[in-house]
């Protein structure tokens, strides 16, 4: 165990940040489109008969387009907007304080029959929260597990669990949905000028994976995780502190009805938007897929989170004047800004791929060796399933890694016909499940630390011990759900199905 601890920290260290990654892979596109350019490289494309040639990024063209597009390439890159116009409304929930105390109420007011469930339901739906799931989440559950009697290592290893290897299922739609959906769409463009991921497109899959993840967390917890920590590390060698759990105030639990209230009223107004027939929000044909409603979900979903973080801050007085508003959002975008620095380096490796023609190369080349070997379906997507997995446990970032996988699979699979929607939801399994077990994701730190509260000198193998179990579990049932949905031909959002026809 300590040997694969050491490799894997060894080889994630050896790693460049991922916006140096991204620079030194944008270099090698250029170099590459070069060299399969000056070979007169071809391909035919089989949906259209037309010839593609790989164009060269040295050349005068080429230039001139690294040149005069770099500023379009950033402003233009489809998650920009999407994930910005989101966390302006999800962000000023969050700092009003109502993200924290929903995650208070969900665990601490938990029956004690449910108590792991309700952490695990409290903590994959907690994503929409980013890193306040995780600072949060942790040391409540191990705080209200030593309350009611129960280990709290088991406590915190449950909310690890569920906030890390559960990080992209949810019930509610997350600024990680966006994100995932806008680098999808810049994909799928390469083959399809007009494809468009709605933020959507994943949701009837994922808001089912979260019943299904948190019932096979609490059996793990409950029945393999917390009975070897009972034997591993009795309860009589932690070091125990005094639980205090917060009682919210008055204006807190005023603030949280008012957040209910107001939860039925806009939904209540936007079914009433779109339920006539003639509603401008329905397509020509009065349809719901595709139509404007769809296309406006993230407008729609900015308005919904203002409208609660008003809610509750006014009810809490964190809100005290006009200009907090602005104050809260604009604290929200800056816990954006390394991101955005990522998205520029992104959104250039992107651009010369697809300019390149190198993407739609690659594509075609891609789907007929898959097609001429065999390989596809089941056997095809558990290897991609589990490539997303591995490379997950060295690049911890989703956007990052995702960004430099969509680009290559989603124009390959789209050739097959898959859908690209289908190929993110794939990808959200491997790009969760071993979030937990990696070394170089920060939050393994940051549970190792919670952790030592308990047991000063409990080590990182311990917790990887911990943690294997969940994360294996999460991995083998979530790709299991996937195939059963797959088989039952269920769709994964909104009009979307596993095949493009």
């Amino acid at each position: 165990m300590k040997g694969m601890l050491n490799t894997v920290e060894r080889v994630g260290n050896k790693l460049p940040h991922p916006f140096i990654l991204f620079v030194i892979l944008s270099g090698l596109i250029i170099v590459l489109s070069a060299l399969l350019s000056g070979l007169g490289v071809t391909a035919v494309n089989p949906e259209s008969d037309a010839e593609v040639a790989v164009r060269s990024l040295l050349s005068g063209d080429g230039i001139v387009f690294m040149l005069t597009s770099m500023v379009d390439n950033f402003v233009g890159f489809p998650p920009l907007g999407l994930i910005l116009v989101v966390m302006f409304g999800i962000g000023l929930a969050d700092k009003v304080g109502l993200m924290s105390t929903l995650m208070q109420v969900s665990v601490a007011k938990a029956p004690p029959s449910l108590l792991t469930f309700c952490v695990f339901m409290a903590g994959i739906c907690g994503s929409i929260a980013s890193d306040a799931n995780y600072l949060i989440l942790i040391p409540l559950a191990a705080m209200v597990y030593q309350a009611v009697g129960r280990h709290p290592l088991a406590g915190a290893a449950a909310a690890y669990a569920a906030a890390g290897a559960g990080f992209d299922a949810s019930l509610f739609v997350t600024a990680g949905d966006a994100l995932f959906a806008g680098i999808t769409t810049d994909a799928a463009r390469i083959i399809d000028s007009d494809a468009y991921i709605s933020p959507i497109d994943n949701y009837y899959f994922v808001a089912c994976s979260v019943f299904v993840l948190a019932l096979i967390g609490t059996l793990l917890i409950d029945y393999v995780v917390e009975p070897r920590l009972r034997r591993t590390q009795p309860l009589e060698t932690l070091r125990m502190s005094e639980v205090q759990l917060k009682t919210l105030s008055d204006d807190e639990k005023r603030g949280l009805k008012r957040v209910g209230l107001i939860t039925l009223i806009y939904f209540g107004l936007v079914v009433l938007s779109v339920l006539p027939a003639g509603s401008p929000l329905r397509n020509a044909e009065g349809g719901l897929i595709p139509s404007p409603f769809l296309e406006s979900f993230v407008p729609l979903l900015f308005g919904y989170f203002v409208a609660i973080g008003l809610t509750y801050g006014l009810c809490t007085g964190a809100i005290k004047k006009a200009r907090d508003i602005p104050g809260f959002m604009a604290e929200s975008a800056r816990d954006l800004a390394p991101t955005l620095v990522l998205f520029f380096a992104i959104s250039q490796f992107i651009a010369y791929f697809k300019w390149s023609e190198l993407g739609q190369f690659i594509a075609i080349e891609g789907s007929n060796v898959l097609e001429q070997t065999g390989f596809t379906g089941v056997p095809l997507v558990i290897a991609f399933i589990l490539m997303a997995t591995t490379l997950n446990i060295f690049m911890t970032s989703g956007s990052a890694q995702w960004a430099l996988m969509a680009p290559v699979f989603v124009p390959m699979l789209m050739l097959l016909d898959f859908n690209p929607a289908f190929v993110l939801a794939m990808f959200r399994i491997g790009d969760s499940s071993t979030n937990i077990i990696s070394p170089m994701s920060p939050y393994f730190s940051v549970a190792l630390v919670y952790m030592q509260r308990y047991k000063p000198d409990l080590g990182l193998g311990t917790l990887m011990a911990t943690m294997l179990p969940l994360s294996m579990g999460f991995l083998l049932i979530w790709t299991l759900f996937l195939m059963f949905w797959m088989w039952m031909g269920l769709p994964f959002g909104p009009g979307i199905y596993m095949m493009s026809s």
